[in-house]
């Protein structure tokens, strides 16, 4: 009977589960609560982060609308019952970037822990911050005589880009952005300088000059490649849209160009020892011409900019190989300027032009002209890709059959832009993987009822990547 007293462990059980008993509300808690919590601040970071970022890219509707949209996608991350985020704008000047904090706080009840009153509820705060860094901006636009509506094979695509650039320059932030626009057709030139006051309230600026646009010419849509003294005013457009991008410099911004045309380059300038007013030599943009069979060339002047189907034909100065236009030293039409005179005259066979591309002197042809054009567009958008610290983005449209349905032209178009899909999706296309890329788009059905719909479309993608792209 001692024996039997001294091992009875009866109800030891209960003591031992009364000790184990706060240890298991413990672990259920670090199981249950703390996953939670856990979830709960994941949520939060998301949902804040997400709503930072949209902020920032829709800050040019306004800081209310921003705020507006953010909440949207604030709650859209966190689910059902959200907190309601905090935001905080700084800078959004001419010279400061944009900045947005966004802060929100989530209280999570507990469950298991609530029996230990310190721990009933948890707190948890999440912050997050985006700068929008300042775009510097230069459009190229295709005014070329196929651009409008008179002829025969025109697409039309005139009245689609005068819709879809004031569009386009809305998604900017006027007195923030800096955007710049040239023009091009048989020469080039800088209708709006680079402003922070690109699209002024009161009229003016980039949509008022683009609607002014008059569509004739030639296409002169090329770079200077190597030629490092190429005028600013009325030289190649590529390389114009890189010396406007360059007048002003930020610690934090972004440089991009926006290239639209409806067909292949067909031009270039140089400085020719033929001309009208010996011993010379003169500066021409020659070319003009779609087609690479044939030898028929034209000469502008590249500061009239004009063209033989100019409504002033007194300052028609082109030049057609086959003497349509500037037969007979007819310096009325001509105005003097054609190099049509026997001494100084590129009609003869030992003038030539010299290729930045072979480092040689070539023979005047259609095919030679293109060729050389599409070279130094080529070489000046990847020197512009290369640019230190600030390299340039290069977004390129092309519009209609003449781009649609010309593998050589697509393939051209998505190299000029470094578009990373292009050797897939456009045969003969080459895409640079050291250099930023760009993107092709192509808008084929025009002319058409289509048109205007299908170029808002492209250059609203082009505006969200480069939302995008400013939102660090």
């Amino acid at each position: 009977m001692r024996g039997d007293f001294a091992h009875n462990d009866r109800g030891q059980i209960l003591v031992m589960f009364a000790v184990a008993l706060p240890l298991l509300i413990l672990f259920t808690a670090a199981a249950v609560d703390m996953g939670l919590i856990y979830v709960t601040k994941a949520k939060l970071s998301k949902a804040v982060d997400a709503a930072c970022l949209t902020g920032v890219k829709n800050f040019a509707q306004g800081q209310t609308t921003a705020n507006a949209l953010a909440t949207d996608i604030f709650d859209a991350n966190f689910g059902a019952n959200p907190p309601t985020p905090a935001f905080t704008w700084t800078g959004g000047s001419a010279t400061t970037p944009v900045s947005l904090q966004v802060k929100a706080t989530a209280t999570v009840n507990t469950f298991f822990m609530r029996y230990l009153p310190s721990f009933a509820t948890w707190t948890l705060s999440d912050t997050a911050t985006a700068t929008r860094s300042n775009l510097v901006m230069s459009l190229i636009l295709d005014r070329s005589g196929s651009m409008g509506t008179g002829c025969s094979g025109c697409d039309g695509g005139g009245v689609a880009l005068q819709t879809a650039v004031p569009n386009f320059v809305a998604d900017f932030v006027n007195g923030t952005d800096h955007i710049a626009m040239i023009s091009f057709a048989g020469g080039a030139r800088v209708d709006v300088p680079l402003t922070a006051n690109f699209a002024p309230s009161g009229g003016g600026g980039i949509p008022t000059a683009v609607a002014n646009l008059y569509f004739n010419g030639g296409t002169f849509g090329t770079g200077a490649g190597t030629n490092p003294s190429y005028s600013t005013a009325y030289g190649p457009p590529l390389s114009m849209a890189d010396n406007q991008n360059s007048t002003v410099s930020y610690v934090q911004e972004t440089k991009v160009v926006v290239y639209f045309t409806d067909g292949l380059m067909n031009e270039i300038q140089d400085t020719l020892p033929c001309t009208n007013t010996p011993p010379g030599p003169t500066l021409y943009n020659f070319g003009g011409y779609d087609s690479a069979s044939g030898n028929t060339y034209d000469f502008f002047d590249p500061i009239l900019d004009t063209y033989p189907s100019d409504a002033y034909p007194t300052n028609d100065i082109s030049y057609s190989y086959g003497g349509a236009y500037c037969t007979g030293g007819n310096g009325v039409d001509c105005n003097n300027y054609p190099p049509y005179n026997a001494t100084h005259d590129c009609r003869l066979t030992s003038v030539t032009f010299y290729s930045q591309q072979y480092q040689t002197q070539k023979a005047f042809s259609r095919a030679n002209i293109t060729a050389e054009a599409q070279w130094r567009a080529i070489y000046t958008a990847n020197a512009m890709r290369s640019e230190t610290p600030v390299a340039t983005y290069i977004y390129v449209i092309g519009l209609g059959s003449d781009v649609s349905g010309s593998v050589p032209t697509e393939a051209f178009l998505a190299t000029l832009a470094n578009d990373p899909n292009g050797p897939s999706n456009y045969t003969g296309a080459v895409y640079n993987n050291t250099l930023p890329a760009g993107l092709f788009l192509v808008v084929p059905d025009c002319p058409s009822s289509a048109c205007t719909t299908e170029l808002n479309t492209a250059f609203q993608t082009i505006a969200a990547k480069i939302l995008l792209r400013l939102t660090q």
